[in-house]
């Protein structure tokens, strides 16, 4: 908590400046080395402060443009100090990952999946506006440059596990991700937001009012916004016990195509995801990395001891397919 003082005083005095009158002390819910969330139980409602690294200090301009100019279903920002970055954001119920736990509702998945790619489409147009707050670039015609530049990461990427033949063979498989970003733009699926993490555990759900709020939206791009699936669809088989290829699979499949039928027909959005699954370990590399350099990476590899080498794990997975 130590390190967490001048974030909770700065908390602490905005509350009670503003009417709460807190209950106990500040309880912390998630300390990661990239964030932390610090409940803070009040006398009107339970009120969340969340601190985050400064590079990715984008979180509460992103949630204020989503609310506040496409009416989207996300927490309420009521506080926010960019010296300390960390903000004040309002309760939105459990994660919908602890609701389903101890029965599978496809319906309440389709529903967040329905609802999440709303807001991606509600996005379409206001690219350059959360390009303006500070969010990544990664439309496909920036992507094969963006793995370019990682792949000549060689100190990081070596300290990671790759070998120099890997690196070789990686650098030797660039004019394909090239190709297959142009060949993806072809099926004319607008870029929009992506949440790299988008799943049940950052997905709120209020079962007495039935709202969902999506959360954790700092590490967002703009890029293909089918790449959100491949990980919504495999943190559904590890946490809900749904089965690849078995009818909850491909009813939430189709439940993601959902808001794109207007534009073309099922069968290129099938085959634009079959694109988009072949990238998504390039994706992945991407967003990893990236918050690999926005923390202390010492403490990040202390953090995912039990996952070590995930950086080369998805770029070997990525030459492995081709």
């Amino acid at each position: 908590m130590k390190h967490h003082t001048h974030a909770i005083t700065w908390a602490t005095d905005h509350l009670i400046s503003n009417g709460y009158s807190l209950q106990h002390s500040p309880d912390i819910i998630v300390e990661t080395p990239w964030s932390s969330v610090i409940r803070f139980s009040t006398s009107k409602e339970d009120i969340y402060l969340k601190q985050t690294s400064p590079s990715l200090f984008l979180e509460p301009k992103i949630m204020q443009l989503l609310a506040n100019q496409l009416h989207a279903s996300v927490p309420i920002v009521i506080a926010s100090n960019d010296d300390l970055h960390c903000f004040l954001m309002k309760d939105a119920g459990l994660s919908l990952r602890q609701y389903l736990k101890t029965e599978l509702h496809s319906d309440l998945l389709c529903q967040a999946i329905k609802q999440y790619t709303t807001i991606q489409r509600s996005t379409e147009n206001h690219i350059e506006s959360l390009l303006a707050l500070g969010v990544p670039d990664w439309r496909l015609d920036k992507l094969p440059n963006l793995y370019d530049q990682l792949i000549n990461q060689v100190a990081f990427l070596k300290a990671d596990g790759i070998t120099d033949e890997e690196l070789q063979i990686l650098r030797d498989l660039s004019p394909k991700i090239t190709a297959q970003c142009a060949l993806l733009s072809h099926y004319q699926i607008p870029e929009a937001l992506v949440q790299p993490d988008f799943n049940t555990n950052n997905t709120l759900y209020d079962p007495i009012i039935k709202k969902m709020t999506l959360i954790d939206l700092g590490e967002i791009v703009i890029t293909h916004p089918f790449f959100s699936l491949p990980n919504f669809l495999l943190q559904a088989t590890i946490h809900h016990g749904v089965k690849e290829l078995d009818q909850t699979y491909h009813q939430l499949q189709n439940a993601y195509f959902e808001n794109w039928v207007e534009l073309t027909t099922k069968n290129q959005l099938v085959e634009g995801f079959i694109l988009v699954k072949k990238l998504w370990p390039i994706y992945s590399a991407l967003a990893l990395y990236r918050l690999m350099t926005s923390v202390d990476l010492q403490a990040f590899k202390a953090y995912c001891a039990n996952k070590p080498n995930r950086l080369a794990g998805y770029l070997r997975e990525y030459a492995a397919s081709t």
